[in-house]
């Protein structure tokens, strides 16, 4: 036999080799090493989850701090000597409105007695920035007066007549009225638009809500139409019968 055949038949009793080998193996390799990576992180994330889960319920259930009171407007059954004060509060605190104070303005807060009625009342002077024309201020007079209580009357009847007698003379300020009439706002209102003094707009507007009287008086330089004004006036209005709603006490009978 010659040593040509001998190699040959050598070559062909070798097994042939199996198995993934060079760059397949490698992939393989690195695609387990993948697969088993993401499994691992899936638990933590998992574990995790779980774990703030659970701290997240038991603050929650053990949290000592009361979750926050709604503001539903039901009247107090009481107010004690300040807690009415729109002037000082509640007009500077409203987001809906820019107010600005004005030098020497002062607070005429009072909280008396009068003939028998409980009657708390304030008068305040701002400079009101307005959507209109925010570069020219305009001048706000605020005033208003609560009766809390009336002896033997009731209190809705007695604001109710100081509104009468207001609404009489609303107009007396102005040297030339260009509208006027009941408005929309709170249980009743009535407003004035015109010529206040020379070059000078006035809105003045009137109104009742409960046991409760209050003026809102605007002005402003030049020609001012009725609306715009008008538009201030209600943001004010609305943080006034949020006010009245809740501190007059008791139900209105």
């Amino acid at each position: 036999m010659s040593e040509t055949t001998t190699r040959e038949e050598t070559k062909r009793e070798k097994p042939a080799k199996r198995g993934l080998h060079g760059w397949k193996a490698a992939l393989a390799v690195f695609g387990c090493g993948t697969l088993a990576a993401f499994g691992v992180f899936g638990v933590i994330v998992g574990l995790l989850s779980t774990l703030v889960s659970t701290v997240s319920s038991g603050v929650q259930g053990n949290s000592s701090t009361p979750p926050p009171v709604a503001m539903t407007g039901a009247p107090q059954e009481s107010i004690e000597p300040g807690d009415l004060d729109l002037c000082s509060r509640n007009l500077p605190a409203a987001a809906q409105v820019s107010l600005f104070p004005v030098e020497g303005g002062e607070d005429n807060y009072e909280d008396r007695v009068v003939d028998g009625d409980r009657r708390v009342s304030d008068s305040c002077v701002w400079e009101l920035r307005s959507e209109y024309d925010a570069t020219e201020p305009w001048r706000l007079d605020y005033s208003y007066d609560a009766v809390i209580s009336s002896g033997d009357s009731n209190r809705v009847d007695v604001a109710s007549s100081d509104y009468d007698r207001a609404v009489e003379s609303l107009d007396s300020d102005f040297i030339g009225v260009e509208g006027q009439g009941d408005s929309r706002f709170a249980d009743r209102s009535y407003f004035v638009h015109g010529e206040i003094s020379p070059g000078v707009t006035g809105y003045v507007l009137l109104l009742q809500t409960r046991s409760a009287v209050y003026e809102i008086r605007i002005e402003g330089s030049g020609e001012i139409p009725e609306l715009p004004m008008e538009k201030e006036a209600e943001k004010l209005v609305r943080v006034s019968e949020v006010e009245f709603g809740i501190w007059i006490p008791g139900a209105d009978e």
